[in-house]
This record gives structure tokens, C-alpha cells and sequence, in this order.
């Protein structure tokens, strides 16, 4: 851990590292290629050492000959041709207050910050773009350091708490990051971070070693009999969240991204973190409520499943990949749908129990599978997605978007989905770095309708009330049969009635009160004496006593 003042004072490195006979620190003064040699001091498990650090100096450790292997609770590091290594910081480390009221039931706008911006900085110019459209959180995707030589999501950490130096335009990524932050919370835009605490970039046994792996891979790591890596991360290796000292590193790279402003932390592959019996995750739960932030798991990994009750703190909201896909395969039509529509649209009562609808955080995309876009043009089951065509296409994602933002729970929908961003059917572009994947803000002409729908669903949305939602059919209870496929819900001052036949169909009004026709996804609706006419593949929108009248989404040829 490096702390003291970096303009010349001593700083204190301390490394947990039981099982290595000798540690040293090397310096390498900033601007030279001279290094200097510390040995550093066994005091139990952890080794120490001090030296007069200025700003810029780089150093590392070397573990029984094993190096240069970075600090674990490195604050900045720089990645060079031998691996990565710590930075002394030029500053102390940045301070931004969270936002004064966390959102209940937001909208999440995932973004990766290259792909959508290149950078923090011009992550800031967007902003007002997120704030027209509506969005309560940006759930930025991983921001610690990570090579990516081969890797464009960051999802292969180096260490767990500093910020990644190729997303800042000048030399104090954490700065920039902490600027970031302080812009969205001026618009009233909660920031989450996506931590990936499961596993490091080190892998398996044949890539390189950087940090844990040299000091102390016999706890770090969770290890098969054998002596290899469980890896059930899928990416090499999984974190052993039994280890003392990982936890440790887990809550100093909370803390950290906490006090540049981060109002919470989406976990990746939260599941693993419980292989402790759950221990690890009650820990972070108490500090997060301690520190008023909000904690988001995706509960599952590949050798495990803990979606609803399952998970072992239910003081975190959770991915809900059962709403993904039910509500893909509704939304293309497949038969026996109805019965589980009624409890995604509700909040998934039957994952989440008393706790409905505010665990469950809804999404049809994220980063890994198809775009918004590309869910109505790659025909998979794999996906629960159908190529609809272009004429039907512009339909279709306002559907998505109106069964999405119009359901009980938190709602999340990936960068660029609001105008139709496309990988050209891509479904895991982790390693692919260009156009492909980054946002075509040139869309946002040609798909300004589309835009102009999430817009005005995200301001109703904010009419609904979610703790009540009453479930019915076109003339009186919902048709829980095979063949059904409609349904309408109830929910404050909102009522949605979604058709998803390929027939018109007449749905009656069943709760008391002056409804008015407030959006639809496509022209030819009506409204007379308390029935609503509905057209084949579309969603209407009512809303009590609403002073707007019905703009539909005119359908039109794909645009390129």
C-alpha cells in the first residue's frame, strides 16, 4: 500500500506475502533508468518498506527472483514492456461527495468508456445527451488497470483499486475519472462502477505473472486438488474470497472508488464472491449500507446460479437474466409466455419473493450478447431473437422498450440501444477495439424516433407506481394459455397494453377512471368507449387523466 505525500515524503509499500524467503522493493526514479534496491522487512505475513518517493517514480516488487510483480494495492499503475508497475501519484487521491439521493428503481445506461467516448473527458461532453434522455444511473464498465493489448472490455484486472491510465487524456486517470463522476452528479446522474473482484488478469498458470500469482498464489487463488486453478470466471483463474488478505484488497478498492463519488458498484460474477459461505458479501452489504451505496450483482457464474433468494445478502439488487430472456421470447412471439410475463412485468415476485420488485434490476441487453438493434435483426434461439425485417424493425425496439421501461424494477439498457446501435449481430466483441464497437453517433439522426420514444417512456415511467401492478387480458383476467400473446398491466397512473399476436386485438379498460392514449409503438390505435384497439405486434400506453395525446412511431425502411 502506498500512502504519504508524493512530493518527496516517505511512502510505505506493505505486501502480503507469507510463503516468500525474500522481497524487494525496486525504485526507479522518474525520468531515469537507474533502479534502486530496498529489502523489505518480514513482520508476520506482510512485508514492509519505506523510501522518499517523488511524483512519477515507478516501482515493483521482486519475490525470490520473481519480478517485476506490481503492488496489489497499487493506487496508479503504468503498464510497460516487462509488465505492469506501481506510480507514485503526483496528488493526493481525489475526493467527490455521492449523490446527495440515490435513485430508487433507476434506469441504468451501461457504457464502456473508449466505446462510448474514448475517454472520461469526453465522456463529460455526452452527458447532457444522458440527461435529456432521462437515465437516473451511467453504469460505467470496468476502470481498474487492465492490458489491452487483447482485451476491450477490461474485464481481466491487474489490481482492484486504481483507475485505468489509456481513459485519461492526461497524466492522473483518477483525476479524470473523479471529474467524470462530479459532471454526472451536477445533472443529477447517479455513477456505478462494474467491479470484477472474481478473478485477475494473470489467468491460468500459462500467462504472465504480475501480482498475486508471485506473492502469494497458494491463498489468493482458489486451487483444485491438484494444484490448478478453479476457474469457473471462465477467464483462468477464480479469487479465493476466504483469503484474509483478499478481502482486504476487495474493501480498500471500494473504499477507494468511493471516495472519488461512485454511488455503487455492479459485481461481475457476484456469485463467486460467495464461495465463503457468503461471509465476504455480508461484509461489503454492511459496508454499503454503512456508506449509503448501492450494490448490484450479476449472481451467477459458470459453475453456479443465485438469482433471487439464492444469493446470499438481500440487501443487493441482482441482474435478473430470467426477465431477459422471458421478455426476449415474448417480445418475439413464442407461445407460453403469458404466465412468466406476469411476473416479469410485476417485479419477479416468484426470484424475489417480499423483496419485489426492488432486487431486481431488468435488461434485455448488456454488454455481452446483441444490441437492442441487433435482437430484431439475428434470427437465434440461442438469443430468443428474431430478424423481423426492416419494415417491422423501428416497432419492435419501441416494444422492447416499452416491455422494458414499463416493468416493475430497476431497468437497464446498454449505450446507443436508444438509436439503434448495431454490432452487425456481434455477440461477444470482448477483444475488438474499433468502429464495431464503438457508439455511431451519426445514428442518432437516423434514428431520432426511436430516441424520441425511450425519451417519453422514461418520463411516464416516472407515473407509474411499481409497488402496485394488477395483471389482466384483453377482456378480463390475462389468458395464461399456450397460445396467448397478450397482456396488459396496471400500474399507477399507467396501463400497458401489449400485443404481440400477429392480429389486431381490442383490449377493454378494466380499472376505474379517464384514460387517454399516451404513446404507441405504431399508428392505427384507437380508443373509444373503454376499448382500446391494439394492432398486430404493438404496445399502447395509456395514461390516466394524461394531458398528451398519442405520437406513434411511424414505420419506415431500416436506415443503413
Amino acid at each position: 500500500m502506498n500512502t504519504g505525500d508524493p512530493a518527496g515524503q516517505p511512502l510505505h509499500v506493505a505486501v502480503h506475502a507469507p510463503d516468500v524467503r525474500v522481497l524487494t522493493l525496486v525504485v526507479r526514479r522518474r525520468a531515469s533508468t537507474d533502479t534502486e534496491s530496498i529489502a523489505m522487512a518480514r513482520d508476520g505475513a506482510v512485508w514492509r518498506a519505506t523510501f522518499a518517493g517523488v511524483a512519477g517514480d515507478l516501482y515493483w516488487l521482486v519475490a525470490d527472483g520473481l519480478g517485476p510483480l506490481v503492488d496489489p494495492a497499487a493506487d496508479e499503475v503504468l503498464m510497460t514492456e516487462r509488465g505492469p508497475v506501481g506510480v507514485v501519484r503526483a496528488r493526493r487521491w481525489p475526493q467527490v461527495l455521492p449523490l446527495t439521493v440515490q435513485p430508487v428503481d433507476p434506469v441504468v445506461y451501461e457504457l464502456h468508456v473508449r466505446g462510448f467516448a474514448r475517454t472520461f473527458a469526453g465522456a463529460i461532453d455526452e452527458l447532457d445527451l444522458l440527461s435529456e434522455l432521462g437515465v437516473d444511473v451511467i453504469e460505467v464498465m470496468p476502470i481498474h488497470p487492465f492490458d489491452n493489448t487483447d482485451n476491450y472490455w477490461g474485464y481481466m484486472p491487474i489490481v482492484w483499486g486504481a483507475v485505468h491510465q489509456p481513459y485519461a487524456d492526461g497524466a492522473d486517470a483518477a483525476a479524470e475519472f473523479a471529474g467524470l463522476v462530479q459532471a454526472a452528479h451536477d445533472r443529477g446522474i447517479a455513477v456505478w462502477v462494474d467491479v470484477v473482484m472474481n478473478h485477475t488478469g494473470e489467468g491460468d498458470a500459462g500467462m504472465p505473472t504480475w501480482t498475486l500469482r508471485g506473492l502469494d498464489d497458494a491463498h489468493a487463488y482458489r486451487h483444485r486438488p491438484d494444484g490448478t486453478y478453479f476457474d469457473d470466471s471462465g477467464c483462468g483463474n477464480d479469487s479465493n474470497p476466504s483469503d484474509e488478505n483478499v478481502r482486504s484488497l476487495v474493501m480498500l478498492a471500494l473504499q477507494r472508488y468511493a471516495d472519488l463519488g461512485v454511488d455503487g458498484f455492479r459485481f461481475d460474477l457476484a456469485s463467486l464472491l460467495t464461495r465463503d459461505g457468503g461471509e465476504l458479501v455480508r461484509r461489503i452489504g454492511d459496508w454499503a449500507a454503512a456508506a449509503g451505496r448501492t450494490l448490484i450483482a450479476e449472481p451467477w457464474d459458470l459453475a453456479g446460479y443465485q438469482v433471487g433468494d439464492g444469493f446470499p445478502d438481500q440487501r443487493w439488487l441482482q441482474w435478473n437474466d430470467r426477465f431477459r430472456d422471458d421478455v426476449r421470447g415474448f417480445l418475439r412471439g413464442e407461445p407460453g409466455m403469458v404466465p412468466t410475463m406476469v411476473a416479469r412485468v410485476g417485479g419477479s415476485a416468484d426470484l424475489f419473493g417480499a423483496g419485489a420488485p426492488r432486487r431486481s434490476v431488468n435488461f434485455l441487453t448488456a454488454h455481452d450478447g446483441l444490441t437492442m438493434h441487433d435482437l430484431t435483426a439475428v434470427t437465434s434461439d440461442r438469443h430468443r431473437s428474431w430478424d423481423c425485417g426492416p419494415e417491422l424493425r423501428p416497432q419492435q425496439l419501441a416494444n422492447a422498450f416499452c416491455l422494458l421501461l414499463l416493468s416493475a424494477g430497476s431497468a437497464m439498457f446498454v449505450m446507443g440501444d436508444e438509436f439503434a446501435r448495431t454490432q452487425q449481430g456481434h455477440d461477444n466483441p470482448y477483444n475488438i477495439d474499433s468502429p464495431l464497437t464503438w457508439v455511431d453517433w451519426s445514428r442518432l439522426d437516423d434514428w431520432g424516433v426511436l430516441r424520441d420514444v425511450v425519451t417519453r417512456l422514461l418520463a411516464l415511467r416516472r407515473r407509474a407506481d411499481f409497488d402496485d401492478v394488477r395483471c389482466t387480458g384483453t377482456q378480463g383476467p390475462p389468458d395464461l394459455g399456450h397460445e396467448s400473446r397478450s397482456l396488459a398491466w396496471y400500474t399507477g397512473n399507467l396501463a400497458v397494453m401489449a400485443n404481440m399476436w400477429w392480429e389486431p386485438l381490442v383490449f377493454d379498460v378494466q380499472q376505474m377512471g379517464t384514460w387517454q392514449i399516451a404513446l404507441t409503438t405504431v399508428s392505427g390505435a384507437w380508443m373509444v368507449d373503454g376499448h382500446v384497439g391494439v394492432p398486430a405486434r404493438s404496445v399502447v400506453v395509456l395514461e390516466l387523466t394524461a394531458p398528451t395525446s398519442a405520437v406513434p412511431v411511424p414505420a419506415r425502411e431500416e436506415q443503413p
